[in-house]
């Protein structure tokens, strides 16, 4: 899985970017290649060690899915936890997964939710999370533009709960 300059990638760690150097650096007295990536969302650049980027989940964006099958997860509500404790903890840990099939499915059962009811302060946190997240994964994928790719994914949310 060797990635090069100028890929667009997932790091589940810290977000989606664009890998803008592979440069060798001296880390604690080690030397190493690095992926230098490019935050989309979030401002700077992060260091991933290329023997290591498989372990720690570096991926391509909706790596395992494709841009049909993340929409039509978003028509797929899952069933979350009742207590908002047990949902924040299932929600965290898919983020940390970074699954955005899984993500989908979770953000449209929040989406429906918060269309019936407000969600708590973390619930709204996770809920702006998980449009972030999948925004990057769909702007990634098809090399345009994060503020176009939210709008879009917000637009689909709403006509799949209204058709719920």
């Amino acid at each position: 899985m060797g990635f090069k300059v100028g890929d667009p990638v997932v790091y589940p760690a810290q977000g989606g970017g664009y890998v803008r150097e592979i440069a060798e650096r001296e880390v604690m007295g080690e030397r190493n290649t690095y992926y230098v990536i490019e935050l989309l969302r979030k401002p700077g650049t992060i260091m991933v060690p290329v023997e290591k980027a498989e372990q720690l989940g570096l991926r391509a964006p909706l790596a395992g899915a494709d841009r049909e099958a993340l929409l039509e997860a978003l028509g797929q509500a899952r069933d979350l936890a009742s207590g908002w404790p047990a949902r924040q903890r299932e929600i965290g840990r898919a983020l940390s997964e970074s699954d955005p099939l899984e993500l989908a499915r979770m953000l449209a059962s929040l989406h429906r939710r918060h269309q019936t009811r407000p969600l708590s302060g973390t619930e709204h946190q996770q809920y702006r999370e998980l449009i972030g997240v999948l925004s990057e994964e769909l702007a990634l994928a098809a090399d345009g533009d994060l503020a176009a790719a939210e709008a879009f994914l917000i637009e689909r949310l709403d006509a799949c709960a209204d058709e719920a």
